[in-house]
């Protein structure tokens, strides 16, 4: 998969592309992505996506709380596993928020990315102040031989397809309600990184990654599966701070089983099968062994089912 990052990079033009902000990647996302596949194949193209980073709400809010169901690197991930051939990231800061609707779509879309077809949601808004709708959006494009897309309200057991309800889920803790309208396991894609290697000195090394821009779950213990250069392993992720140390960084911190490879600075993807208890802290290191090793033995028992 092509990722274009830059206005530097060459774009072939005539591709088929989805726009919008696809945080998560859920099942509406995927019906999206999928007429984009069929269409490029129909024409004899290619089916790309273009998404904005960061998203533009995180722009707007700064200080708002996190909720990202997937940061840039996991999105790519996501679509690459779907087949998408090319992904066009757009910075999404000053000079783009002020855009109106016909220069973010003459300027960005047209000159920079030159579409044969244009595919969003029945809800996409664009340009400074979320002024342009799906109307303006035909319109613009209609003046320039683009074809425009809309796909309708997707639904799931009666519930409307949206991030915000999968953010709803997660928060709740129903993960595999979660899984339903995704598609997919709730999962993270990340690189390694150091920690103060406390798991190792107890018997239990962990792979650390930082979660700070995802949605924040419940803080506790998990039963998870983790993908480490296409081969998928086993394991227990405590998501929190690590009270018993009296930590404060904000960690996803991933006991793999039957696995003693050194994979600092490698990329995993950890997907999230079930809630195993809520994070706490205990009053000594002993108390805290006894009960990772429960926790682990909870996760096979969940992860074998």
């Amino acid at each position: 998969m092509l990722v274009v990052k830059n206005d530097n990079e060459i774009i072939e033009q005539g591709g088929v592309f989805a726009l919008g902000n696809f945080d998560g990647v859920h099942l509406g996302h995927k019906e999206i992505i999928e007429i984009a596949k069929e269409t490029s194949i129909k024409n004899s193209s290619y089916a790309g996506v273009i998404v904005f980073e960061p998203h533009p709400r995180k722009f707007f809010s700064k200080n708002s709380e996190n909720f990202y169901l997937s940061d840039i690197k996991t999105k790519e991930f996501l679509l690459n596993r779907l087949g998408i051939e090319c992904f066009v990231i757009l910075n999404f800061d000053k000079n783009m928020a002020e855009r109106s609707p016909e220069e973010f779509i003459n300027e960005i879309i047209i000159e920079e990315i030159k579409p044969s077809v244009i595919i969003v949601g029945y809800d996409f808004r664009f340009g400074k102040n979320r002024a342009g709708d799906i109307e303006d959006l035909k319109r613009i494009c209609s003046h320039n031989n683009i074809i425009v897309k809309i796909v309708e309200e997707q639904k799931k057991d009666e519930t409307v397809l949206s991030s915000s309800n999968v953010r709803d889920l997660l928060k709740d803790g129903d993960f595999k309600a979660a899984e339903k309208m995704l598609g997919h396991k709730w999962l993270i894609k990340g690189t390694v990184v150091s920690g103060d290697k406390r798991g190792r000195e107890i018997g239990f090394p962990t792979a650390n990654l930082e979660v700070n821009d995802f949605l924040q779950i419940n803080f506790g213990v998990y039963a998870v599966k983790v993908e480490i250069d296409g081969t998928s392993y086993n394991g227990v992720s405590n998501y929190g701070i690590r009270p018993t140390f009296d930590g404060e960084r904000l960690l996803l911190e991933t006991h793999l089983f039957d696995f003693s490879k050194d994979i600092y600075g490698k990329d995993i993807v950890v997907s999230f099968i079930e809630f195993i208890r809520k994070e706490k802290k205990f009053d000594g290191i002993d108390l805290l062994k006894e009960q990772i090793a429960l926790d682990s033995k909870k996760a096979i028992k969940i992860l074998d089912k």
